[in-house]
């Protein structure tokens, strides 16, 4: 029986086209809290953070896995589970990013920050309807607590940049960057941080996402949803492939798998 659902925010909450989140959806989610369903967003934004979580404010949610995974928090701010990427693999990234001239975006706990700015970020913010970040100097970050960094390049360069990291890995979920997070994160672990704190097992929970960053939460979850348009990689990890956003797909699933 399912007790929790999981749900990716762009493309899966949020229409491909208006980029903002579907009514119906709003619905769902209400309609389902209501029937004892608790539901968590699982993004890879950093909705800790002014930019990135102005989008779900004022929605009614039980808790957040922020970050692709590597922060989940509850309403009230609490934090039940942080991951942050090695301060050896943070100097090596920076220093990729100033050998190969690509801008990055860097996530603390609760700051959100660009090094550079080019086209990719451009184009990246554009997509999103999503309001630049802060500029500043990387500098000191490794003594920091970085929860990821968004590298603003595409598939070509990500391929260099791979080999390179020791304990990290990276996910994508668009054509402009892609995010370096540790190899011990991912939506999957925030996830089940989640589970754990609400005493559910991963067979009660339903994850619905589109990208390549949903994967392994698709895969941790008793039913996993693909939406939309997606990749064969993400519909082979899914047990349902829902129809888009914009075609009231969250509606959809929150009905066929009988949560409202």
């Amino acid at each position: 029986m399912i007790k929790a659902v999981f749900c990716d925010v762009d493309n899966t909450l949020t229409s491909p086209k208006t980029r903002l989140i579907i009514p119906r959806a709003l619905e769902a989610i209400h309609k389902a809290r209501q029937n004892g369903i608790r539901v968590f967003a699982a993004t890879g934004r950093h909705t800790r953070t002014l930019e990135e979580g102005k989008l779900l404010h004022g929605i009614a949610l039980d808790g957040y896995v922020a970050v692709n995974g590597q922060i989940c928090y509850l309403p009230d701010d609490t934090i039940i589970h942080k991951i942050v990427l090695d301060p050896q693999e943070v100097s090596l990234v920076l220093r990729l990013s100033r050998e190969m001239n690509f801008a990055c975006c860097i996530s603390e706990t609760d700051r959100l920050y660009l090094t550079g700015m080019d086209e990719n970020v451009r184009a990246f913010h554009e997509m999103l309807h999503i309001p630049f970040p802060e500029r500043d100097s990387a500098q000191g970050a490794e003594n920091r607590d970085v929860l990821s960094i968004a590298a603003y390049v595409g598939v070509e360069t990500e391929t260099l940049i791979f080999p390179r990291l020791t304990t990290s890995t990276i996910v994508r979920f668009n054509p402009f960057n892609c995010d370096i997070i540790p190899r011990e994160g991912g939506k999957a672990v925030g996830m089940k941080a989640m589970l754990d704190y609400f005493g559910l097992s991963a067979d009660e929970a339903l994850a619905i996402g589109d990208g390549q960053n949903d994967i392994s939460m698709l895969q941790a979850a008793g039913v996993g949803v693909a939406i939309g348009e997606c990749g064969a990689d993400v519909l082979e990890a899914a047990d349902y492939h829902a129809p888009a956003p914009d075609d009231d797909g969250i509606w959809h699933t929150f009905e066929k798998f009988g949560l409202i």
